[in-house]
């Protein structure tokens, strides 16, 4: 509708300029010659009128599509350009150490100390590289300590409870083989690789373990009941070795949400402050949660 009021007022226009170029012209300029200079004052006044004013009867959509689109920036690629070969990882979870036999048995019996008190949070640390696209292999290291106060179940001093505090502190190292169930990712074409979703695997490792199991407070002599003061420690290394199994999902680019369960085993003769005891028992489950960052 718009655009007809223009074309309408635009013809008026043009109308009234033929009518004003013919009054203002002399009366003695007749004939031919007359004729052509209005006919070319005609054509003047045309061009002028349509081709002047032709970019203001265009309306705001087709100005609009005229203006050049404005410069996005295009999303980052949720894909890799090949599989990753190297990656590093943080884990954390729960431990829950076996405690059996030896110096666990001795001190659930003398001490305020049930079963599960040694459970404790648990940190792991890895760095691998991919042998083949379905195989990994890695360096790991852990980290666990509990802390367990307590006091004597059957004496006292005086009226006073004979307290102690326990410290259970481990720290595997070990290299690990870790196989993908499904492969990790796919390739499209030679530069492109994407990530699968949720990939399972199993793994094992052996390595070795230090631990430290240390009791500091005061302790009642089994010989004469006399009360002393001390710090009681072993601590050393152990062969260790586990199996786990987990799964590992995709979150953004080069980064991987891992959740893994695994079982290890170790033992080791406590040292000179527990003399006589059989070996420390250092096996335990562990449950952990993390992220790994391949590239």
């Amino acid at each position: 509708m718009v655009r007809s009021l223009h074309d309408k007022m635009w013809t008026s226009m043009q109308t009234a300029s033929f009518h004003l170029i013919e009054s203002t012209m002399p009366a003695s300029l007749t004939g031919p010659r007359v004729t052509g200079i209005a006919r070319l004052s005609r054509v003047v006044v045309v061009l002028m009128l349509t081709v002047a004013p032709a970019s203001a009867t265009r309306g705001p959509d087709e100005q609009a599509a005229t203006q050049p689109a404005p410069t996005q920036n295009p999303r980052e690629p949720d894909f890799l350009f090949s599989w990753p070969r190297t990656f590093v990882g943080v884990a954390g979870g729960w431990l829950a150490t076996a405690q059996r036999g030896g110096i666990f048995d001795l001190t659930r019996e003398l001490l305020t100390v049930e079963d599960g008190d040694f459970d404790s949070g648990a940190a792991l640390f890895s760095f691998g590289r991919a042998l083949s696209r379905r195989v990994d292999v890695s360096a790991e290291v852990g980290f666990s300590h509990a802390t367990v106060a307590s006091e004597y179940r059957d004496f006292l001093e005086g009226d006073l409870p004979i307290t102690q505090t326990t410290e259970f502190s481990q720290a595997p190292v070990s290299a690990n083989l870790r196989l993908w169930l499904v492969p990790r990712g796919r390739s499209i074409g030679r530069f492109a690789w994407v990530p699968a979703g949720v990939a399972p695997y199993v793994s094992g490792g052996v390595g070795t373990h230090w631990y430290r199991f240390r009791q500091l407070g005061d302790f009642v002599d089994m010989v004469d009941s006399s009360i002393f003061s001390d710090i009681l420690e072993s601590s050393g290394w152990a062969a260790g070795a586990h199996v786990a199994g987990g799964i590992s999902a995709h979150m953004v680019k080069q980064l991987f949400l891992t959740v893994e369960a695994r079982y290890k085993w170790a033992a080791t003769p406590l040292s000179e402050d527990f003399v006589g005891f059989e070996d420390i028992d250092l096996d335990g489950f562990q449950v952990t949660g993390g992220v790994e960052f391949a590239f």
